[in-house]
């Protein structure tokens, strides 16, 4: 399958024009001004909902977590849970939940940043905005690059900086 690349395009829209004065010569000259915005291309809309619904109907209790975890995710892409309390949420077996959560980790999808937190790719799921996404893929990386390096924090400075403690408490 040939997957075209992601890319941006310019809109140049012209929004008119203004009076500028020429700092060195104090001339007055009224220009056109034009706005150039950047947008996305190449990319398909996906309406979230929609979807979880219908492989809901006809997807298996694994497909099912997965989208049950990409509706609850915080606004920086993360589950604050155990998977004892995702089972109890969810109405599906612990042995499931286990087995999903390791599947969708080695997959890429999703990391364990500590017991009971988890950080879904935004490089695969986000809702948001284009910089308010690339500020979470970079903490992404950098606790995908912790969680290689070690595979357990080993202590509190060590664990990455997706949310603080008072988050975790309150799990």
């Amino acid at each position: 399958m040939d997957k075209k690349p992601v890319t941006t395009r310019k809109k140049v829209k012209v929004t008119g024009t203004e009076t500028y004065i020429n700092q060195s010569t104090g001339e007055i000259k009224e220009m056109q001004v034009i706005d150039i915005e950047e947008r996305d291309f190449n990319f398909h809309k996906v309406w979230l909902e929609h979807i979880i619904h219908s492989m809901d109907l006809i997807g298996n209790q694994k497909t099912r977590l997965a989208f049950w975890l990409i509706n609850n995710l915080n606004r920086d892409n993360v589950l604050i849970m155990t998977q004892r309390k995702i089972a109890e949420k969810t109405g599906i077996s612990l042995e499931t939940v286990r087995q999903t959560m390791k599947a969708l980790m080695e997959s890429g999808f999703l990391i364990k940043i500590n017991s009971g937190a988890y950080c879904v790719n935004p490089d695969a799921v986000f809702k948001g905005g284009k910089t308010d996404r690339l500020n979470v893929l970079i903490q992404y990386r950098k606790s995908e690059q912790e969680n290689t390096k070690t595979s357990e924090p080993t202590s509190e400075k060590d664990e990455p900086s997706l949310f603080n403690n008072e988050q975790l408490k309150a799990m």
